[in-house]
């Protein structure tokens, strides 16, 4: 069974830098290809090898191999040439999908996630963001309940086997990636209500944000698209206390059932790798906060906590 170290190390999989051995950060980041965007010296994405050369890249991008930078370019002559940024990243997935330049890329759906960081308001449909690495965000609600006797009881979700990423893994009661123009509680109340039938005056009026968690992870074949894509991640974290009357059962295809389980059983299951490698840390951050984990009975409790809240390599603010 794993620690609970080992448990994070699995979300967050990226090396960190070292004062004094530098070498698994260096070579873990020479190959990798920054992404910008126009009238912006900041960097808002990491590509991989692999995706430079498969990706179709039209005009309205600009590659510098001696540097390894993709820039997106502005367009001349367009009054919106930030609404022309939006359709040169559409125009160029259309035609990656069109000549299969990537066959584990999702269908194109109507969702889309903002370039986290960007001066401008810019998204990328949600299938592709792991191409371009750049920082997903998502919202996670844990939702308890307590028995008679007070002890803590977790509904947890079992995703259902046909889901293309982590298919039958367990993950958070409410989970899912904050769309453009969308805020993370916003968030919540749109997951809870088609993946949980919560009522939304229950989620407005008892559910109680908790920070964020965040980590570097380097995606493997459970993650359903592309290998070795990079996934920085930030989730914006909630708890829900829900009385003993409450009863959840699977709303739509994504979920094939809901379980009650014990801090003993959760904690089991993150150890025997049954999670969604970011919900068992949001789980983990969980325990943390609730003191069932503390630094009197775990010996790397300071580097589980920091390990939580990794630094990310770009700007999640257009505010610098």
């Amino acid at each position: 069974m794993r620690s609970n170290l080992e448990i994070i190390q699995e979300c967050d999989n990226f090396p960190y830098p070292d004062l004094t051995n530098n070498e698994a950060y260096t070579k873990a980041t020479a190959p990798l290809w920054l992404f910008f965007l126009p009238d912006d010296p900041e960097p808002h994405g990491f590509l991989i090898q692999s995706v430079i050369d498969r990706m179709p890249w039209t005009s309205s991008f600009r590659l510098d191999p001696h540097r390894k930078e993709v820039h997106l370019l502005k367009a001349e002559g367009r009054k919106n040439w930030q609404a022309a940024c939006n359709e040169a990243i559409d125009e160029l997935l259309d035609l990656a999908r069109a000549q299969n330049a990537f066959p584990r890329l999702g269908r194109k759906r109507d969702e889309y996630f903002p370039i986290v960081g960007a001066k401008f308001d810019i998204g990328i449909e949600r299938s592709a963001m792991s191409l371009f690495g750049i920082v997903g965000q998502g919202a996670h609600m844990t939702v308890y309940t307590r028995t008679s006797t007070g002890k803590m009881m977790f509904w947890i979700p079992r995703r259902n086997a046909n889901k293309s990423t982590y298919p039958n893994m367990l993950d958070q009661a409410v989970a899912g990636g904050v769309a453009t123009g969308e805020t993370p509680f916003e968030c919540i109340l749109r997951e809870a209500g088609e993946e949980a039938a919560l009522d939304e005056e229950v989620v407005m009026r008892d559910s109680v944000a908790a920070g964020t968690v965040m980590w570097w992870n380097v995606s493997d074949e459970k993650a359903g698209g592309e290998v070795g894509l990079m996934n920085p991640g930030v989730l914006y974290v909630y708890d829900l206390e829900v009385g003993p009357e409450v009863v959840f059962k699977p709303v739509d295809d994504d979920i094939q059932s809901f379980h009650l389980m014990s801090v003993e059983e959760v904690r089991d299951a993150m150890r025997n790798g049954e999670f969604k490698p970011s919900c068992a840390a949001v789980m983990m951050d969980f325990f943390v906060r609730h003191g069932f984990i503390t630094a009197e009975d775990e010996g790397d409790y300071v580097e589980i906590v920091s390990r939580l809240h990794r630094r990310l390599p770009f700007w999640l603010s257009p505010g610098r």
